[in-house]
């Protein structure tokens, strides 16, 4: 199987390159910069540029394409001079690499996240609810990619994910470790719920995904039960053996943030097991093996 991953310089699409070549597939990365994957083949691609994702897409003809590129930064996102930008990722680029996915009958996989819902409530989403309401222009606009994909493709896999944290990124985990060197005392919100979600972890699932033809709508967080930022914070400073002290606050009194936030990020990840799929380990396992990771590059 040949596989083409978009956003290799990132957290997930990193580790979806090394998961697959682990597995003996040929896989090809890109991203927007001249970066070259040592022992892979890449290609620099904006994939704002129609042109060239169909010519890059249509000459390696690839079997499944991951699609992990992405406007990422949420707060960033609501500023008025770069809206036309993430929307010419999220949204235009998504929907470039679905129309070139189908002039090559690939399957597709798109990254998307529980913003796309309004956040409230405390009942899991499903992952078939269409009840969309995003909060801010970071979910509007990866609903729109969502809807970019879903209306072109027939072999498509949307597979939604919260707080994500991988090893070749910034993230949650990485901050609170400094700010806790730095600080006695953090303060964490604790009215916002969900799971954790591990790249490494998450790329196993996205390429047993990929071998199957179970196309459709999923939710893969890590397993563990639902948690409050406040009570992963805790458990980060636990395993890393910190005496950082942290104070439990609202999202309110936090203040801070330019994006909404959703206080509801609970997903329904049934629908993994129902077809077969092998649901991701427990998050405090994950951030064990993360902190040795970490530890092993020397950050820890």
């Amino acid at each position: 199987m040949k596989v083409f991953v978009t956003g290799v310089g990132g957290q997930l699409g990193h580790d979806v390159i090394n998961e697959l070549t682990s597995r003996g597939y040929e896989a090809i990365g890109s991203d927007v910069v001249d970066m070259v994957l040592s022992g892979v083949p890449y290609v620099a691609l904006d994939i704002t540029d129609k042109i060239e994702v169909e010519r890059v897409i249509t000459e390696i003809r690839p079997d499944a394409v991951v699609h992990c590129a992405a406007w990422t930064a949420v707060d960033a996102a609501e500023d008025a001079d770069k809206q036309e930008k993430v929307k010419a990722i999220n949204v235009d680029g998504t929907q470039n690499i679905a129309n070139a996915a189908k002039m090559v009958n690939a399957k597709m996989v798109y990254i998307s996240t529980d913003y796309v819902f309004d956040g409230q409530g405390t009942a899991p989403w499903e992952p078939d609810c269409k009840e969309y309401a995003p909060l801010n222009v970071y979910g509007q606009t990866k609903l729109g990619g969502e809807l970019a994909v879903s209306s072109t493709l027939e072999k498509y896999f949307i597979v939604r994910i919260a707080w994500v944290f991988g090893l070749n990124g910034g993230n949650f985990i990485r901050t609170m470790l400094q700010v806790g060197k730095n600080h006695p005392q953090v303060r964490v919100v604790n009215d916002q719920i969900g799971t954790p979600t591990y790249t490494y972890d998450l790329a196993r699932l996205l390429v047993d995904m990929i071998e199957s033809e179970k196309y459709g709508y999923y939710h893969a967080t890590n397993e563990g039960g639902y948690i409050s930022w406040y009570d992963f914070t805790k458990e980060i400073y636990r395993q890393a053996g910190m005496d950082t002290e942290v104070l439990p606050v609202t999202t309110e009194e936090y203040g801070l943030s330019k994006a909404a936030r959703p206080f509801n990020s609970r997903l329904d990840k049934k629908k993994l097991t129902d077809n077969g799929f092998v649901p991701l380990p427990d998050w405090k396992d994950a951030l064990q093996r993360y902190l040795q990771e970490l530890k092993k590059q020397g950050e820890q």
